[in-house]
């Protein structure tokens, strides 16, 4: 009994001493022991790893939609999970052709640690669209928008240069016919017109131009219109005696922008002789048509009238005595 009470104090002597120090190293053991274990569990985790394409052909370009990231999905120890953000998928292009390619991605070309899993990888597969770089000569189309007001019309329309070289991917250049310029509007074009102009081609990946921009030249004229005027009156003008021109209708064809010979209106006195300083007797005279500036007569038949002036005598007063010449018998 009293060996069992020296046992039990000798035991308590050695719990009791250096205390603190002990109650540290066990606290400090088992976050250890807890650290490591947790460290050692499985986890999971999601990485966005980049694709990276190498290797293409000259002269090949990859078109359309392309994945530019992985979304991947990994499990394994959580210390082992921690060092794979840097990870990168290489996909090597170098056997391609024009024309759909697809690639899986697999583990291999992950290069993951021992220990980490794939859960899951999306898209599982890429799938690229290949095509040829191209170079073709494709003419430049003027796009013009409207027209010209009334009275005005194109002529002629330039566009310099004239075509142009466009170098890209044979799907998208292969179907051009043309390339529109930026829109040149004429609602309000009297004058001709000189204008630089963006090109409007297709501005997809890996498309260029050997231009950029043109010059444009519209030629814009007024609409020039030929009127047929029949059987207008002839006036005579600043006739002194009683007169009679003969024809007295003539047949005027005027010419004239088409704004100005659309409301052109020959009015009394417009078509006329001038019988100024004409005494008695028949003249023939030029007829002429007064037209506003900018017309003129084309046509006239006949160009000429016969104009008979004729002195009329005073008529006599009723009951009025009839005066006898000097040396005349009554």
């Amino acid at each position: 009994m009293k060996w069992g009470r020296q046992a039990f104090r000798t035991a308590l002597s050695f719990v009791v001493h250096n205390a603190t120090l002990k109650i540290f190293s066990l606290a400090f053991a088992c976050g250890l022991w807890l650290f490591v274990n947790a460290g050692e569990r499985d986890t999971e985790k999601t990485l966005l790893v980049p694709v990276e394409l190498r290797n293409l052909p000259p002269q090949l370009v990859v078109v359309g939609p392309r994945v530019d990231y992985v979304d991947l999905r990994v499990s394994g120890p959580r210390t082992l999970l921690g060092r794979l953000s840097s990870k990168r998928i290489t996909l090597d292009l170098a056997g391609v052709r024009p024309g759909p390619s697809s690639f899986r991605i697999t583990t291999d070309l992950l290069n993951l640690p021992r220990g980490v899993k794939v859960v899951r990888i999306t898209p599982s597969q890429v799938n690229l669209e290949i095509a040829r770089l191209i170079k073709r000569t494709i003419p430049v189309s003027l796009d013009l928008v409207g027209k010209p007001p009334h009275g005005y019309s194109v002529v002629e329309t330039e566009v310099i240069p004239a075509v142009v070289e466009v170098t890209g991917p044979a799907p998208e250049i292969g179907r051009l016919e043309t390339i529109p310029t930026d829109p040149l509007d004429l609602g309000a074009a009297t004058h001709p017109i000189t204008q630089e102009l963006n090109l409007r081609g297709p501005q997809a990946d890996f498309v260029s131009y050997s231009a950029e921009k043109v010059q444009a030249r519209v030629e814009i004229q007024e609409v020039i219109l030929t009127r047929e005027f029949r059987r207008l009156r002839v006036e005579v003008k600043n006739a002194a005696f009683r007169a009679i021109a003969a024809p007295p209708l003539v047949d005027v064809t005027v010419r004239g922008p088409q704004r100005l010979v659309e409301k052109l209106k020959l009015n009394s006195g417009a078509v006329f002789v001038d019988a100024a300083n004409l005494g008695p007797g028949t003249v023939t005279l030029p007829v002429t048509v007064d037209l506003p500036p900018g017309l003129e007569v084309i046509a006239q038949e006949p160009g000429e009238v016969e104009l008979r002036l004729i002195e009329e005598r005073k008529p006599q007063t009723k009951g009025a005595k009839e005066e006898v010449p000097t040396g005349a018998s009554p």
